[in-house]
């Protein structure tokens, strides 16, 4: 007898049945799924286990565009400084585009709750690559950002970013099991300094943007998790004031602001890539010159291929092509909050909401600073731009999303490791995988637990 379905907060405590037991509900307070609808054996939610092709295509279709991209913005520099081989840059990028796609199919087919049990180690491991790169860690353009390994650049900053999400899915996932996510010190100061010091890493490189990147993933995941909302006024009066004291006291990111400010009086200076950035969409006007016609990426972009490759993509295809870029951004993130809507468990959820806000906050940065609405900032287009780093890393976040609106595999679990850590940065302990709390699902016990 396959076991009932409730959809709602009528009986938080309703167990599977034994066979040849019967429900003491009336058939009145019971609702049967649809026919069509899959549904776990165990879980009292409609669980999808399809691929989400819609997400898939989306991010398949922004990769294509990235090689396409990378090859036209790239030309000029590839020219002048690799001995005249034009499809150097080209050669590269193919290479990470492959990689990223094999990571990004193994991702969405690993079960999200092995990330769970992978949390804290992939934290630590991330933190100390960060400490790695100040050590010996490759400079260009005044900026330590670049490990080397095994003769490939590598920028652990991009992989922080992945781990912080990562981190905060897991960890409030015990605080809201324990309903103790709304106490200051227990779910939200330990994630508060964790930040703190991530975010101090990232700033000896100097690298803003991971640093800004990292405090909206927590502000927002803390939110959903339920943080007392006082507490985020509070970050959000600290961050700006951080961050005025940060451009205050620095003088590169000074002279960016006030670039920012008065783009044509320094065009020739400290906002000659912003004032440039500017020109070439605006020259693009509604069709663009055509693929391979721009103008502006001939040495006027500095980073065209990679930080600022929307604004070859205006001038070269116009208004419409940028729009659709916007439109296929605007998809996936919706596509993300849907599957974090419809997630199996409170991790899952949280994961999915996570990788939603990290996607979604990349691109906006982005188009923010190529359009001139922002202050330049080191931030790539989420799998579009040149960077080996970015696309595989977002290509495995992409993969873990994928997983879980696939609702990954509730039976799994690998051996707990302590670590010896302080009890709220270790490893999820004796809890299903499929347990998500609040008043709308919740996950009994297995026939053979004890009930």
């Amino acid at each position: 007898m396959a076991p009932p379905v409730a959809t709602s907060d009528m009986d938080d405590n309703l167990y599977d049945l034994e066979p040849g037991e019967h429900s003491a509900e009336s058939a009145a307070t019971r609702i049967s799924p649809p026919p069509d609808v899959p549904r776990s054996p165990e879980a009292l939610v409609p669980v999808p286990v399809g691929m989400d092709w819609g997400l898939f295509a989306t991010v398949i279709g922004l990769m294509t565009l990235g090689v396409v991209m990378a090859f036209s913005a790239s030309i000029y520099v590839a020219l002048h400084q690799h001995g005249g081989n034009e499809t150097f840059f080209l050669i590269r990028h193919l290479i990470h585009a492959g990689v990223a796609l094999v990571v990004l199919l193994i991702a969405c087919h690993v079960p999200y709750q092995f990330w769970r049990k992978a949390a804290v180690p992939i934290l630590l491991f991330s933190i100390v690559m960060l400490m790695a790169v100040l050590a010996v860690g490759e400079t260009r353009n005044n900026a330590t950002r670049w490990l080397i390994i095994g003769g490939v650049p590598f920028q652990p900053a991009e992989f922080a970013k992945f781990a912080f999400a990562l981190f905060l899915a897991h960890s409030l996932t015990k605080k809201t099991d324990s309903n103790t996510v709304g106490k200051f010190s227990i779910g939200f100061l330990p994630y508060l300094l964790v930040w703190v010091f991530v975010f101090y890493l990232c700033m000896k490189q100097p690298d803003l943007g991971t640093g800004i990147v990292l405090a909206v993933l927590l502000f927002s995941m803390t939110y959903i998790a339920g943080t007392n909302v006082a507490y985020l006024l509070f970050l959000v009066f600290a961050g700006v004031f951080g961050l005025l004291t940060f451009i205050i006291h620095d003088p590169m990111r000074s002279r960016r602001l006030v670039a920012f400010l008065e783009p044509l009086q320094y065009r020739d200076t400290s906002g000659f890539q912003l004032f440039n950035g500017k020109l070439a969409v605006a020259t693009g006007g509604l069709f663009g010159n055509g693929l391979g016609l721009s103008r502006q990426k001939l040495g006027f972009v500095p980073e065209a291929h990679t930080d600022f490759v929307l604004s070859i993509i205006a001038e070269e295809v116009g208004l419409i092509g940028v729009a659709l870029v916007a439109l296929a951004f605007l998809y996936l993130i919706l596509r993300g909050l849907r599957i974090a809507m419809r997630a199996r468990d409170e991790f899952g959820r949280l994961l999915a909401s996570g990788i939603t806000v990290l996607l979604g906050t990349q691109a906006a940065i982005n188009f923010g600073v190529v359009m001139g609405t922002l202050p330049t900032k080191g931030l790539t287009l989420p799998f579009v731009s040149h960077g080996g780093s970015s696309l595989v890393v977002l290509a495995l976040a992409a993969g873990v999303l994928l997983n879980v609106g696939r609702g990954g595999n509730p039976d799994f679990a690998l051996p707990t490791l302590t670590l010896g850590l302080p009890a709220w940065l270790q490893p999820h302990r004796n809890k299903t995988a499929n347990v998500r709390t609040g008043n709308t699902r919740v996950l009994p016990p297995r026939h053979g637990d004890a009930r």
